[in-house]
């Protein structure tokens, strides 16, 4: 999520304020949906997104391709609901 927060382009489609989307039926958490297996070595996860002006959708996944290395990101993008696409980038700041 602090990669998410810190994109100026995020901020741009989305607004302050960006935080996952809370459902009334989880009595106020965020839906999140996917997978992860550390030990298999993937994570495939979604979850919605809300800002001040807009929401959109966080797609995220990852593999580690044998044990002792690191996860490599393959997917880090938010599809904002005006159909916009925005790439995250993980590199640390």
């Amino acid at each position: 999520m602090r990669s998410v927060k810190e994109s100026a382009e995020l901020r741009d489609h989305l607004g302050e304020a960006i935080r996952p989307q809370p459902e009334w039926w989880l009595n106020g958490d965020p839906r999140i949906k996917g997978n992860i297996n550390q030990l298999q070595g993937n994570v495939d996860v979604s979850l919605r997104l809300k800002g001040s002006k807009d929401s959109g959708t966080l797609y995220f996944t990852s593999i580690r391709k044998e044990k002792g290395v690191p996860f490599t990101i393959l997917r880090f993008k938010v599809i904002c609901d005006d159909g916009s696409v925005v790439y995250i980038s993980s590199d640390p700041i």
